[in-house]
C-alpha cells in the first residue's frame, strides 16, 4: 500500500480537481504493473496499471489508494474496467468521499464477485486525502499556511529585508512544496517589497497558479510574476474596486466583511476554479488574516537559528486575550533542514 501511495505522490500538483491516486497489480507474490493518475483528464491509476498488465491482469490483486470510481466523467468507470479485466481482489484503504462515488465503486465490485478488502492503511489515507476530501465535500481548497521565521518569530528585519531567513536546503524544500499545490498566495505588500517569482525553479515540478491579495487595488504592475509567463497570475480585489486589468494577470472580485476581504468568499471562488490546494506564503498581514478568519487547515513553519530583534513579526494581533484561547497545534511533526527546523501541524481553534 505504501508503494502505491508513493506512486500517487507523483500526481500531486497535476491532477486537480481529481485526486492523486496510485495503483499496483500483484500476482503470484510479485508486482506485475504500476500506474498513477498523471493529470486531470488522463488515464486513472487503475486503468494505466491494467493496460500495462494486459492479459496478466486476470486473477491478479489490485492495490489502489482510493476507492475506484463508478461513474462516467472524462473517463469511463474504473470499477467496470476492473471487472472486465478479471481482477479477483481489490485492496483499498478508504471510500471516496466524493458524493458521486461514496461507496458505489465498492458495491459494484462486490456485486460482480470481486473481493474487496478495506481499511489497509486507512489512517495514512485519511491524512493524504484531507485536501481532496475537503474539496469534494465543502467546495473549498485546503489551505496551508507556510512561512520562515527567526528564533524570535520575525519574518523580516525592521527595514523589511528578508532574503534569506531560511537555508538553501529549506528554500529548496519550499519550492518542492509549491510544486505539490495548485495555487500559491501572497499579500500585496509582499509583492511590492520582495518582487517574488513564486515558482518551482529550484526543483522539477509544475508552477502553481499565483494569487495576490490587495484590499486597496494598489499593486506593482511591473512585478516579475506578471511578466514571466511561467504561470497564470491573479489579483484578488474587493468586488467593487474600480481598477483597470493589467497585462499578465486577471482579477478575482471578492466580497468584503467589515472593510476587509472575505477570505471564505475568495476560497469559494477558488474552489469553483478547480483549485484544491492553496499555499499561503505571506506576508504577516495576510498570514494573520487567514488565522483570524479561521481558514487554515495546516501550518508549516521553518525556524532558522538566527535572532533578528526589532523586526516584522510573523503573526500580528489575533485578539487573543488569554493563553487558553490561543491557537493550538496538533499532529505535530519536526524535520531538520540544513541548520533549520521545520514544524508542521494542524491548527486547533479553541
Amino acid at each position: 500500500m505504501m508503494s502505491a501511495f508513493k506512486l500517487a505522490e507523483k500526481g500531486l500538483g497535476y491532477t486537480s480537481p481529481n485526486p492523486p491516486v496510485g495503483a499496483l497489480l500483484v500476482k503470484d507474490g510479485r508486482i506485475i504493473a504500476r500506474g498513477f493518475h498523471r493529470r486531470a483528464g488522463g488515464l486513472h491509476a487503475e486503468i494505466e496499471a491494467i493496460r500495462k498488465a494486459g492479459d496478466d491482469a486476470r486473477g491478479a490483486s489490485l492495490v489502489v489508494t482510493l476507492e475506484p470510481c463508478s461513474h462516467h466523467g472524462k473517463t469511463p468507470p474504473c470499477s467496470d474496467a476492473i471487472i472486465a479485466a478479471g481482477i479477483s481482489k481489490v485492496v483499498c484503504p478508504v471510500i471516496d468521499k466524493n458524493p458521486i462515488v461514496s461507496g458505489r465503486g465498492f458495491r459494484k465490485l462486490h456485486q460482480a464477485g470481486v473481493e474487496v478488502i478495506q481499511n489497509i492503511g486507512e489512517n495514512y489515507a485519511e491524512t493524504f486525502y484531507r485536501p481532496y476530501f475537503k474539496f469534494v465535500t465543502e467546495g473549498l481548497p485546503f489551505v496551508t499556511l507556510k512561512f520562515a521565521q527567526s528564533l524570535d518569530g520575525r519574518i523580516a528585519s525592521s527595514t523589511g529585508h528578508s532574503r534569506w531567513i531560511s537555508s538553501a536546503e529549506s528554500l529548496k524544500r519550499s519550492h518542492k512544496l509549491r510544486a505539490s499545490h495548485d495555487a500559491i498566495l501572497v499579500g500585496a505588500e509582499t509583492l511590492r517589497n520582495d518582487n517574488p517569482q513564486l515558482t518551482t525553479r529550484l526543483v522539477k515540478g509544475s508552477n502553481p497558479i499565483r494569487i495576490v491579495l490587495s484590499n486597496s487595488g494598489q499593486i506593482g504592475r511591473d512585478r516579475i510574476m506578471f511578466k514571466d509567463g511561467l504561470a497564470r497570475s491573479f489579483v484578488a480585489l474587493p468586488e467593487n474596486t474600480k481598477t483597470v486589468p493589467g497585462t499578465g494577470f486577471d482579477i478575482i472580485p471578492v466580497k468584503t466583511k467589515r472593510g476587509v476581504l472575505d477570505l471564505r468568499d475568495l476560497l469559494s471562488r477558488l474552489g469553483k476554479m478547480g483549485i484544491m490546494t492553496l499555499m499561503v506564503e505571506g506576508g504577516s498581514l495576510t498570514l494573520t488574516s487567514f488565522l483570524t478568519q479561521k481558514l487554515v487547515d495546516k501550518i508549516i513553519v521553518c525556524v532558522a537559528p538566527i535572532i533578528i530583534g526589532d523586526g516584522i513579526p510573523a503573526i500580528r494581533e489575533l485578539g487573543i486575550k488569554t493563553i487558553g484561547k490561543s491557537i493550538g497545534i496538533d499532529h505535530i511533526r519536526w524535520q531538520k533542514s540544513g541548520p533549520d527546523m521545520i514544524m508542521s501541524g494542524n491548527p486547533v481553534w479553541r
